[in-house]
């Protein structure tokens, strides 16, 4: 993941990612068909500095045709 401040309250964000899923009759990353990379990017907006509450909106594409789009509001930590 890559971070660019473009405002006071505003950041960009790209990112890219494989996954492995493994068990069962699974090998890990050793299997091409077996990989299941993303890329994407999105926006983030600080909307309570003091608190650091931020709204974030990101779109992905993996394989398969598989897309996302994803409002979060803060962080599950």
């Amino acid at each position: 993941e890559e971070r660019h401040r473009f405002a006071e309250r505003w950041t960009a964000t790209v990112f890219a990612g494989v996954a492995c899923p493994y068990g069962g009759d699974r090998k890990g990353c050793s299997v091409s068909d077996n990989r299941f990379p993303t890329v994407g990017a999105g926006v983030q907006y600080l909307l309570k500095p003091v608190q650091g509450i931020v709204l974030n909106l990101e779109a992905a594409v993996g394989r398969d045709d598989n897309k996302a789009l994803i409002f979060q509001m803060g962080y599950a930590w």
